[in-house]
């Protein structure tokens, strides 16, 4: 880790006044204990995105989510498939376990080209706060919270129907320069202390996402996006009784759809195995609709003060249709090819926790214990054709339809105990905490994917157990200083498609193996901390050490097969991964130095990772980050602004595995990824309040219309026109609320 980084933080935590006068907002968080805690209670890194500054910053995706929190980041810039899952601390993908309501978002599956299901099923507009758990947090959630968590709650009743009120109604119309979009969010409310329901409707309408590129030709050198029309549609309705004191009943259904058509300039005129590519266009859709019925206890009796149960079903889909115009040799007549990639997820589960406080002798004890139970799923199908310019059909070497890997039933039993322990009179705390996992996955041959024509090999059923623990210590030394020290464990079961993957390409010359011996991915994590708080100020200090180890590798080469004369591919497990970094957060009320009515906030992520059984540079790594922002709130409270600063350094040779040098020869079998320039970027929101009824937000982005190339984005871009995967320039956003 860098000395000199560490020497800095470490003196801007020291130079904070310990004077007080007037005490900064603790948030509030579940996704670290399943229970609800202050931050500074935590021996534990997390974030909470409060409904409120979704709506200051202007929040329109999950990517604007996480603009403002180093060592956070989605990917997806320049891509027909969208925005990616979360990454957090170098670890992403399936590796970060996401949720709604405590119910796991559908995984990521990608197959070749031309399937590429990403998990951005969620509308910003529907939650109440998004919380981040960096780190491993097997031990409270399971299996894919190996680099982290990020858990959204929606919205509730409760949250509009405030004091006697008991009906709420509002109407939201945004606009955003960025992607010509459109928004509309409809929100209705109403009920008593007994029945309560809610509605929220957003509609959303766009296009392609800019960026600083310049020419619009077709081919690998386009510079600007690819022409897309977007249109996003999410609805989400609960219902809420309470028959008596401490009981209450939820039910909630979320329904959200999108659909994407992309023209892929980018493609056009490429050649694939010497047939000229003329036209590439897309129809994406994705949905996913999930019902659920929540149960919330809240009283006392023998075994809990508290209970929290839910019984829900999920189901989600992503359809996405390819149509080529292409030329083949001799270059005389056209074809016309389709490929149509399915995917789709059922997931029905049951969670029930209780929490029960004791004091015994002079502890007192905060015991967090349950079950998750939880069934999935899962299914692919791709199918396709070829048909000359009389419409006649042309064969083909790969059998249509085909899957990837064999539909399969994915079952996962657990069983948690954690239990928050006070001791010195509170000055104390000792967080142990423990889950057992046992997961079990049954595939289905059937006539598809068992077709002799594919020579895929009769599926394998798969069964593993895991044991995830975790260690926490929280010591105050006064009220306004504290430390911590946390030691957990993250595990991320076998994916079903790695464990059953069946696909041969004659045409390429290779084909890929079952592997039912794979084991889960594992990960060991400690993290120290330092916290100061004061009335004027919270600050937090934080650096980590993780080792991951058994990372899967999809499509390993693993040999040859001289009878059928192809090439196999197999997953694997590999070596460890070591990530190191620290990060610094500061939030102040700049009242104490004379500045009425401002504030400011730092953030700053650090980290560097190897690959320990390659010694290289670990390429998820994001680089070092910096988030500064300056508030002022009006004494009135009818306008206030927020200018923030982003400082993002750059991405060097020495920190690349396998870079691409400008100028150098490439492979394109091994193209490597582009080093990046560091940049800062400037970024100013506003408010103003008419009245109690109507609001309206704006925001300039990027003020200084600065080019630049997110490392995230990087590796996509491959033999395409790097200008392509540039950032907007300068940009702006707003929006008009009306409430009844």
């Amino acid at each position: 880790m860098n000395p000199i980084f560490l020497y800095s933080i470490s003196i801007v935590l020291a130079s904070l006044s310990l004077n007080s006068v007037a005490e900064v907002d603790e948030e509030v968080t579940v996704v670290g204990t399943r229970t609800e805690r202050s931050i500074n209670d935590l021996a534990s890194t997390v974030n909470v995105i409060s409904s409120d500054r979704i709506e200051e910053e202007l929040t329109r995706d999950i990517s604007d989510l996480v603009r403002f929190e180093p060592g956070v980041s989605v990917g997806g810039t320049g891509s027909r498939f969208g925005l990616s899952g979360f990454s957090i601390r170098g670890i992403g993908g399936n590796r970060v376990l996401t949720m709604v309501d405590g119910i796991r978002i559908p995984a990521e599956y990608s197959f070749g080209g031309f399937m590429d299901a990403r998990r951005d099923f969620v509308d910003i507009d529907s939650l109440s706060r998004a919380e981040i758990a960096r780190g491993p947090v097997s031990s409270v959630w399971g299996s894919d919270a190996l680099g982290g968590v990020v858990s959204f709650t929606t919205k509730s009743p409760q949250d509009f129907l405030q004091d006697s009120e008991r009906s709420y109604v509002s109407a939201k119309a945004g606009y955003s320069s960025v992607d010509a979009s459109t928004l509309g969010t409809l929100t209705l409310a109403g009920g008593n202390e007994t029945v309560s329901g809610m509605l929220i409707y957003t509609r959303r309408d766009g296009e392609e996402t800019e960026n600083a590129g310049g020419n619009s030709d077709l081919g690998p050198g386009r510079e600007s996006p690819d022409e897309q029309d977007i249109e996003t549609n999410n609805i989400l309705a609960k219902l809420s009784w309470a028959p008596s004191e401490g009981h209450k009943l939820t039910i909630s259904v979320d329904h959200f759809e999108s659909e994407t058509n992309t023209n892929i300039g980018s493609d056009a005129g490429t050649s694939v195995f010497g047939t000229r590519i003329n036209s590439r266009n897309t129809d994406d859709e994705k949905d996913r609709t999930r019902y659920s019925l929540s149960y919330h206890f809240d009283g006392e009796f023998p075994l809990a003060s508290q209970v929290r149960a839910s019984i829900y079903h999920q189901e989600s889909e992503s359809i996405q249709l390819l149509t080529e115009s292409r030329t083949p040799p001799p270059f005389i007549a056209n074809q016309t090819r389709t490929r149509l990639s399915t995917f789709a997820q059922e997931i029905d589960g049951i969670t029930i926790q209780a929490t029960k406080q004791l004091e015994i002798g002079e502890t007192e004890h905060t015991i967090v214990y349950g079950m998750d139970y939880y069934e999935t799923s899962v299914e692919t199908l791709r199918n396709g054709g070829i048909v000359d310019s009389a419409g006649v059909a042309v064969p083909e070497r790969l059998p249509f339809p085909t899957r990837g890997f064999p539909t399969t039933e994915v079952e996962n039993l657990a069983f948690f105990l954690q239990d928050e322990i006070s001791l010195l009179d509170g000055k104390l705390l000792l967080t142990p905490g423990v889950r057992f996992d046992d997961f079990e996955a049954n595939p289905v041959g059937d006539a598809i994917y068992l077709d002799p024509r594919q020579g895929n090999p009769e599926p394998s059923p798969f069964d593993d157990s895991e044991v995830s623990a975790k260690l926490g210590a929280l010591y105050r030394f006064t009220d306004s200083l504290s430390a911590f020290a946390v030691y957990s464990e993250g595990f991320r079961a076998p994916p079903f498609d790695d464990v059953n993957v069946g696909f041969t390409n004659f045409a390429s010359g290779y084909t890929t193996l079952p592997n039912p011996d794979l084991e889960s991915e594992t990960s060991e994590s400690w993290e120290v901390g330092l916290r100061l708080s004061g009335d004027y100020y919270s600050a937090s200090l934080a650096a980590f050490t993780n080792d991951y180890e058994k990372f899967i590798e999809s499509f390993s080469a693993v040999g040859f097969d001289p009878f059928r004369g192809l090439l196999l591919f197999q997953s694997i497990n590999r070596g460890e991964v070591e990530i190191d970094g620290a990060e610094l957060k500061i939030d102040a009320d700049l009242e104490g130095i004379g500045l009425d009515n401002f504030s400011f906030r730092g953030a700053i992520a650090y980290a560097e990772g190897e690959d320990l059984e390659n010694d290289t540079p670990l390429n998820s790594i994001e680089p070092l980050t910096a988030v500064f922002g300056l508030a002022y709130d009006a004494p009135s409270g009818k306008w206030g602004s927020n200018l923030v600063w982003t400082l993002v350094k750059n991405k060097d040779i020495n920190d690349i595995d396998n870079p691409l040098i400008p100028g150098a020869p490439v492979n394109p079998r091994n193209i490597g990824r582009l080093p990046t320039a560091g940049y800062g970027i400037l970024d100013l929101m506003a408010f103003y309040k008419f009245n109690e009824k109507f609001e309206i937000n704006v925001a300039v982005y990027n003020l200084t219309d600065k080019e630049y190339i997110r490392w995230i984005d990087t590796g996509s871009i491959g033999l395409d026109s790097a200008q392509r995967f540039t950032q907007p320039g300068i940009n702006g956003s707003i929006t008009l609320r009306f409430t009844l």
